[in-house]
Order: structure tokens, then C-alpha cells, then sequence
């Protein structure tokens, strides 16, 4: 344990020393450190996730914290594996991309030093066991990755984009030290272990502990109507950082809502039937909010929020399995929200790195100033349109795998004879298909637009992918994908470590069977994959030295300039305009169209910009009745010195009464 320990502060080291170099050899400091972390951190965390034994160190502090257990178990070193390794790639990337801020030096100062305590923090605390350290790790998170999401402050939207995070963020700890004071005060101890007595149970007292967690953790994750920090959060921050905090920070609230599921045991029903059709919801509006977006990162950022969904109907399908008694069920269901986990990790970071080398190479997030890019960033659209498939939840890709998992562990939940369990699965295959389908046409847009047909406006000449360090994690984390999508037992068989720790859940019995069903599927989609590159290899052989003559795609025999056929392409709005128009109630837009109204009008403009619902009925109406409760007490700040002398004497005088009152 004291190597893990040693490898996550060496990320913060990596930070500080990366202060004192000059601008060029910053990011290579960094990367370094983050390099040598790894050979402390993934050889600990491997072992016990293959062996399932734990590694624990205690440490002894002065009150209130008092001893404190470091403990990983398999569960700690998923999470463990993945904040290590997307902390490594980000400093990769961050070599290439940084470079367009090489003249901020004070800037690149605090981005490796807020990188480093980001990346710290999170490793240690999938490890500690303390609520109070916790806490203060928790809050450390939080402050670095909102100095990372203002990097660009002299922005104004950056910075309101940054303060509405933090202020997310004290939400969620707001609610984090309620259930964790709540908890500690009613077990007498601050010790993780310490909280099963009060969890495990169905009390009215139990049950409103789960939700205060939920809540807390299910802010940072995104879960609706918690969500709307994300799509502010990550336009906001540099491209690294933003792969990094969808990627990998908000699956810290994910680890916090399973690490007290394994300490609640068998949940309540009523829990899980509210987690799952939360999550579905979450599922469904994520994905119809990103199919509305123009922005390409913040499209990105509602697919965040949809996926985090599809983890929280694996999460709620297990729960249910276990209060129904169903180890099946339950196994199945958490081990494709963990299996998901880590796909979503390396898909979505994939899918920000690539937006990132847009953004690096036309100095754009718009999508509907993009086009072409295939011809400018080949590399890039290959790659990207990998990870857009794996996204979808197609065949051969690592996200087939996990949602096809959830998918069978929801089928299960129809042999059980219980009517609420029966209409519950099927919400859950209904919602989870849903969401499918239009992940595929969300990625269709994205992916047409922006790579394939004409540019829609000019791009600089220096568009290219010279930055190799840019596309180094990208490529790795796309062979991940592949790997897991061709041989998904790999996988599989590390995970059933974490999931026999679950109560009411195990694969044990049912090894055989994932066996017998995920043999075949690898054999076939391996054949699959052979046989489209030996009849590319083909082609290929068979043009070799001929002439090939390429020509723009047919288009009706029409024949214009450059310029006005770019003008004729679909635009995002146009191409997802049929289905807004089905979903309008539940994204609506606010259009704004300018023309002459004339038959032939010279100049004509159109824009729609899509609302957040939960945003508009549920985070404005909050925030307005907070500001009127406020302005009750706005007479207490009058400006006049002898008021304010005044609460310092009466607040003297009850302190002394207090005093008395003791004694």
C-alpha cells in the first residue's frame, strides 16, 4: 500500500517541479513524474484486482481525523487503474496541445500544478477509508479541477462556466458531510466499515442516508436533474482536461455510490426501483440534449451525462436482482455498469482528445463551421469514427459489450414472477434501446458534418496532425477499445473479483455461462474483423499501380463554386431538425430567424439554441427562490459601522451565556 500511496502524491511532485522549468520542458516534467507514478500505482492495483486480496496501511492523525485505513480492493482498483492511466494520457496530450499557450507562462504554472493535485486526490481517494479525509480529498478535487475549467479566465463565459461548477460542486459536498456526519455521529466512528450498521437496513433512517449519498456522489457523476454543471464545465476547460474530467472525474461519483452499495448490502426495493428509472431518465435526456447541441464539446459533455446513465441502469438492475434475491441479475447488472465504466473512459476520452485537434487545427467548437476534416485530419477521423462506434454500442467495439451485459441482465429480470420487477425491465430495455438508436444518429451528425463532405468556412493553413503526442493516446486507448470488443473475457474475468464483493450478487456460479456465451462472440466479430482486412488487403493489392480517379459525390447533376455548394450541405440544426420537432416539449428551442419577407430576400439568417428543461424548471426556480429568501436578510449589511459593532457585541453576550450555561 505505501508504493500506491508514493505513486499518487508523485503526481502532485510532477506538478510543482513542473513549476520551476521554462515553458518548453514544463509539460515533459510533468509527463515524466506521471510516467515513474505508474510503476508504484498499476502493479499494486493489478495484483489485487487478479487476486482479489486486499492491500491496507494505517496512519495516525491528530483529532478529529484519528486513524486512518488505506485499503484497495478490487473495487478501489478499477477505479484506481483508470484515474492512473487517463492522468498518464492526459500529460501526453498535453505535451502537443498546450503549445497553443506557450506564451502564458503563469497560466502553465497553475494548469501542471492543478493537474497534478487533481490527478493526486483522486487516486487517494479510491483508497482512503476515513470520512473526514475524504472529505478533504473530495474538496481538493473540486478546487483542481476548477482552476483547470477557468485555465482561460480572461473569458468571461469561461469563468461563469466555472464558478457555476464550484458552486455545483459545494452542492454535492453539501450534501457529502450531511450523510457522512449523519453516519459517523450514529456509529461513533469516522471509519468507512463503521456505517453498515446504520446502511443495512430499511429504516426510514437508512434509506434517507442512501439518498443524501446519492445525491452527493450523483452530482459529480451528472445524474439528471444534478447534471447541468457538465455541459458548462467541459466546453469551458482545455481539451486534455476536459477528457479527463468525463472520462475519469465524474466516475469517482460512480465509485462513491458503489462504495456504499457494498456497504448497504441488500437494498431497499424501493431504492432500486428509484435509481433505475432516475438513471433511464438521465439516459433518455442526455442523449436528446446532445442530438440538439452545435457545439461540439458540449455535445460531447451531454453524451457524458447520457452514459452515465447506462452505468446507472447496470447499477440499477443490480440492485434489484439483490433485493429480489437474484444473483444473476444482480451479477449481471454491475458487472456491465462497471464493464461500462471503463469502456466509457476510453471512448469518450478518445472522442474530446479528437475534438481537441479540431479545436488545436480551425481554432473552432462550432459544428456547423466544420466540414471536410477527413481530407485535413485523416488520422483523426479514422479514429474518431472508431470511438463513435464503439459509443453507439455497435458490434466489434468495447460499448457492444457492456450494454449487450445490461441488456442480459434486465432479460433475466422476466422469469422472475413479480409484476413491478416485470414492467420495470422492461422500461429498462426500452429506455436503454432508446438511447442506442439515437446515440447512432447523434454520432451521424457529428461525424458527417464535421469530417465528411466540403468545408464549411476556411480553415488555417496550419490544420494538420504533426503533433504526434496528440495522437499517441488516442491510438492507444482505440486499441483498448478493439481489444476488449474482440476478446471482452479479458476483461470479464478481472472484474468478477469485484462483483463476488457485492452482497446478494456473484459470478461465481455463473462463470460457465458467460463462458459459453462470450466465446462465441468473440470467435465470430474476430472472423468478422479478418475477414474485412483481407478484403481490404485485397483492394488494395489489386489497385496497386493503377490509376484510381476519385469524384465528389453524385448531387443531382448539380455543378456550382465551392463556396456555394458548402452552403447547399446539411447543417447540424437541419439534420437533427425531424427529430427535435417529435421532442420539442422535452428540448425545447428558442429560434431566431431574420429575413425580408419577400419571395427572393438578399439576406437571410437563421439560429436555434436548445434549453436544458432541468435547468429551466428546476435549477432557475431554485436559484430565484434562494435569491428572494436571501434578500429577506439584505438589511443586515446597512453599510453603518456602529450596526455591525452591534452584532459583535450580541453575538459576545451569547457567547458568554453559553459559557455560563456549560459550567
Amino acid at each position: 500500500m505505501f508504493c500506491y500511496i508514493s505513486g499518487s502524491t508523485i503526481f502532485l511532485i510532477g506538478g510543482i517541479v513542473a513549476i520551476f522549468f521554462n515553458e518548453k520542458l514544463k509539460a515533459k516534467i510533468f509527463l515524466a513524474f506521471a510516467v515513474v507514478s505508474q510503476f508504484f500505482i498499476l502493479p499494486e492495483s493489478l495484483q489485487v484486482l487478479s487476486s482479489g486480496i486486499q492491500s491496507e496501511s494505517s496512519f495516525i492523525f491528530n483529532q478529529p481525523i484519528g486513524t486512518v485505513h488505506f485499503r484497495l480492493d478490487p473495487l478501489s482498483s478499477v477505479f484506481s487503474i483508470i484515474i492512473s492511466i487517463g492522468s498518464l494520457l492526459a500529460a501526453v496530450y498535453s505535451v502537443g496541445y498546450m503549445k497553443m499557450y506557450k506564451r502564458k507562462k503563469a497560466a502553465l504554472n497553475s494548469y501542471y500544478f492543478f493537474l497534478g493535485l487533481l490527478s493526486s486526490s483522486m487516486l487517494l481517494l479510491t483508497a482512503v477509508q476515513n470520512a473526514i479525509l475524504f472529505i478533504m480529498l473530495w474538496e481538493l478535487m473540486s478546487i483542481a479541477s476548477f482552476f483547470l475549467v477557468i485555465f482561460e479566465n480572461e473569458k468571461e463565459e469561461v469563468l461563469k462556466a466555472g464558478i457555476y461548477y464550484l458552486t455545483a460542486m459545494q452542492i454535492s459536498a453539501a450534501f457529502l458531510i450531511a450523510a457522512f456526519s449523519w453516519a459517523s455521529a450514529v456509529s461513533g466512528s469516522a471509519d468507512f466499515l463503521s456505517f453498515r450498521n446504520i446502511l443495512n437496513n430499511s429504516s426510514p433512517a437508512g434509506i434517507l442516508l442512501f439518498i443524501l449519498f446519492f445525491i452527493g456522489f450523483g452530482t459529480k457523476a451528472g445524474f439528471v436533474p444534478m447534471h447541468t454543471w457538465l455541459p458548462k464545465a467541459h466546453p469551458a476547460a482545455p481539451s486534455g482536461v476536459s477528457a479527463l474530467m468525463s472520462g475519469v472525474m465524474i466516475k469517482t461519483g460512480i465509485y462513491g455510490i458503489l462504495r456504499i452499495l457494498l456497504l448497504t448490502g441488500i437494498p431497499n426495493k424501493n431504492l432500486a426501483y428509484g435509481v433505475l428509472i432516475l438513471s433511464i431518465v438521465t439516459g433518455v435526456l442526455g442523449v436528446m440534449n446532445a442530438i440538439a447541441q452545435h457545439d461540439l464539446k458540449k455535445l460531447l459533455a451531454y453524451h457524458s451525462i447520457e452514459n452515465i446513465g447506462i452505468i446507472g441502469i447496470g447499477i440499477g438492475v443490480a440492485m434489484l436482482g439483490a433485493a429480489y434475491n437474484n444473483k444473476i441479475i444482480a451479477a449481471l447488472g454491475l458487472l456491465g455498469a462497471l464493464l461500462h465504466t471503463i469502456n466509457h473512459f476510453t471512448f469518450k476520452s478518445v472522442l474530446f482528445y479528437g475534438a481537441g485537434i479540431i479545436y488545436y487545427g480551425t481554432h473552432t467548437r462550432e459544428i456547423d463551421k466544420l466540414g471536410g476534416l477527413g481530407k485535413y485530419l485523416p488520422k483523426t477521423s479514422v479514429l474518431f469514427l472508431i470511438a463513435s462506434l464503439a459509443i453507439t454500442g455497435l458490434p466489434v467495439f468495447n460499448g457492444f459489450i457492456s450494454e449487450f451485459i445490461i441488456y442480459l441482465g434486465i432479460s433475466k429480470s422476466f422469469f422472475v414472477k413479480d409484476i413491478g420487477l416485470n414492467i420495470a425491465a422492461l422500461l429498462g430495455i426500452s429506455g436503454l434501446a432508446f438511447i442506442g438508436s439515437m446515440a447512432f444518429l447523434c454520432f451521424t451528425k457529428v461525424y458527417g458534418i464535421s469530417f465528411l463532405g466540403l468545408p464549411r468556412s476556411e480553415f488555417p493553413s496550419s490544420i494538420d496532425e504533426k503533433e504526434s503526442s496528440m495522437l499517441l493516446p488516442m491510438i492507444l486507448l482505440t486499441a483498448a477499445m478493439l481489444c476488449i470488443g474482440l476478446f471482452p473475457l479479458l476483461i470479464i474475468k478481472p472484474l468478477m473479483k469485484v462483483v463476488d464483493q457485492f452482497p446478494g450478487s456473484g459470478l461465481n456460479f455463473l462463470q460457465q455461462d458467460i463462458f459459453d456465451i462470450f466465446i462465441p462472440i468473440s470467435v465470430s466479430l474476430t472472423i468478422f474483423v479478418g475477414a474485412v482486412l483481407f478484403f481490404y488487403s485485397l483492394r488494395s493489392l489489386l489497385l496497386k499501380n493503377k490509376e484510381v480517379k476519385v469524384f465528389k459525390t453524385w448531387d443531382c447533376g448539380y455543378r456550382a463554386e465551392t463556396e456555394t455548394a458548402s452552403r447547399m450541405q446539411y447543417t447540424s440544426s437541419s439534420f437533427a431538425q425531424p427529430f427535435l420537432t417529435l421532442v420539442a416539449e422535452l428540448v425545447p428551442r428558442k429560434i431566431k430567424l431574420i429575413k425580408e419577407q419577400i419571395f427572393f430576400p438578399k439576406e437571410a439568417s437563421f439560429e436555434s439554441h436548445a434549453h436544458d428543461i432541468s435547468e429551466s424548471y428546476f435549477i432557475q426556480p431554485s436559484i430565484r427562490l434562494l435569491n428572494k429568501f436571501l434578500n429577506l436578510f439584505s438589511w443586515i449589511q446597512s453599510g453603518k459601522m456602529q450596526q455591525y459593532i452591534i452584532y459583535g457585541l450580541i453575538f459576545l453576550i451569547f457567547l458568554l451565556i453559553w459559557i455560563l450555561g456549560v459550567e
